[in-house]
């Protein structure tokens, strides 16, 4: 092991970038293709920590991590874990792991996540990666829990009536936010969904205001919020990499919020409703909702599964 170990070199992101995208390739790219740029964005995740193993110069091994401040503690992420063919089996997956592990705990992080937050490539271990989910289970992860990825092709869309017809009974508005919108958006998000302020956060800061879809009740106050994306935002954003299998033209939902005191009155599907039908307008061709438990609810709208996920934490 002593051996493999002394492969692993930190990550140089001006030398060995496409190098490991040649890796990502002849590994996972068959079944997750990508990018190069949406594979550098990921790479550029926030307090990146990766590392590479070599061969006689050629990158045999790749593990990447991020850090956040998620639930409330610094947490680190396993963005991916890949191993060359040739050397599966070999004790190098092994040791990249605890080297990204032993990289996060030297930087203070004690709750691990198998997957990303923004940006990442999967928010779990992939459903489709069978080898990976047998790498992890051997190592004591609970794979269990399972969310999905949720598509629908909009060219057929269209939203029941009888949805705007009850929130026009209940006089709530649903419309995308302006710029003079997003403290109160902000607040709304600070104050029941703390975990999503970031997103809207980042929406605002990029100018992607019309990305975020807003219901009102008749008073004025927002009840509801939920964020789109298109080939139109700001490129920056990563809400959607995979283009490469839903098409150019693929757009986004999600972050779908209701205040506590105000579910119940249909608003949730409303708003995705309006989200959609804003969607086909703007040129979507598929629509993707990501990280998703509540299958059923999208499915009223016609939301399909499409991948899944074992998503996974623990400390280390």
């Amino acid at each position: 092991m002593q051996e493999i170990t002394s492969k692993i070199q930190p990550y140089d992101a001006h030398t060995d970038t496409a190098s490991v995208f040649t890796l990502w390739q002849s590994t996972v790219g068959q079944v997750w293709p990508l990018a190069f740029e949406r594979f550098q964005q990921i790479l550029s995740a926030p307090h990146a920590g990766h590392f590479v193993a070599r061969e006689n110069g050629e990158i045999i091994g790749f593990v990447g991590t991020s850090q956040s401040q998620a639930r409330d503690q610094p947490t680190g992420h396993l963005l991916a874990l890949l191993v060359a063919p040739s050397w599966q089996r070999r004790g190098l997956g092994s040791a990249l792991y605890d080297v990204a592990l032993q990289h996060l705990r030297e930087a203070g992080v004690h709750l691990l996540q198998l997957g990303g937050l923004v940006p990442r490539f999967w928010c779990g271990v992939p459903g489709n990666l069978e080898p990976a989910q047998d790498f992890f289970k051997a190592r004591g992860w609970d794979l269990s829990q399972t969310v999905y990825d949720l598509m629908q092709d909009l060219s057929q869309y269209a939203t029941p009536p009888a949805i705007y017809r009850r929130m026009a009974e209940q006089q709530i508005t649903l419309e995308p936010a302006r710029e003079e919108d997003m403290a109160e958006v902000l607040a709304f998000e600070t104050r029941e969904f703390p975990n999503w302020s970031m997103h809207y956060a980042r929406a605002a800061r990029l100018g992607d205001y019309q990305d975020v879809l807003v219901a009102r009740e008749q008073g004025g106050q927002v009840v509801g919020t939920l964020i789109t994306y298109t080939a139109h935002s700001h490129p920056t954003r990563t809400d959607v990499i995979w283009q490469q299998l839903l098409g150019d033209d693929a757009g986004a939902l999600g972050a779908v919020g209701v205040a506590a005191s105000e579910q119940g009155r249909g608003i949730g599907i409303a708003l995705v409703a309006r989200a959609s039908d804003l969607l086909k307008e703007r040129g979507v061709g598929t629509c993707c909702i990501d990280w998703v438990e509540l299958t059923d609810f999208y499915a009223k709208l016609g939301y399909a599964k499409w991948r899944s996920y074992h998503t996974c934490w623990r400390e280390i």
